[in-house]
């Protein structure tokens, strides 16, 4: 009986450690992934179902401010209650020029996501002309 014939074969210690390690570190990279691209799209759902609700609340700012100068604008603010979640807008208007009637107009939509404040804010001006 020659020595090389009763040679067994297998993995040694170090090699199934190292596959162990490298796949592990490739399936906690896929989990990570998967959820950086989940928060991501609940962002986007999220982005597109109130930036509507937040052009409508600038256009309703910028024609009240443009019909009567800021004296129609009474709702600067409020709570909205859509997709399960809790949406606070917060409207904001200046005068920035006395002599044109020039106002900026700031609109902030904010919201909880997970443990992160999330927000989307628009700005505008709005020239009130006095009729005659």
């Amino acid at each position: 009986m020659s020595l090389t014939g009763n040679k067994k074969s297998g993995f040694t210690l170090a090699e199934v450690l190292f596959a162990t390690m490298a796949l592990s570190l490739g399936a906690m990279l896929l989990y990570e992934s998967f959820f950086i691209s989940i928060d991501a799209f609940n962002y986007c759902a999220d982005y597109l179902n109130i930036a509507s609700f937040a052009d409508e609340k600038m256009w309703e700012a910028q024609d009240s401010l443009s019909r009567s100068g800021g004296a129609d604008l009474t709702e600067t603010g409020g709570i909205l209650a859509a997709l399960g979640k809790t949406f606070k807008w917060n409207l904001s208007y200046g005068l920035i020029d006395e002599a044109q009637s020039l106002y900026r107009i700031d609109l902030v939509v904010s919201w909880k996501e997970g443990k992160r404040d999330e927000r989307i804010s628009r700005a505008g001006y709005a020239i009130y002309r006095e009729k005659k």
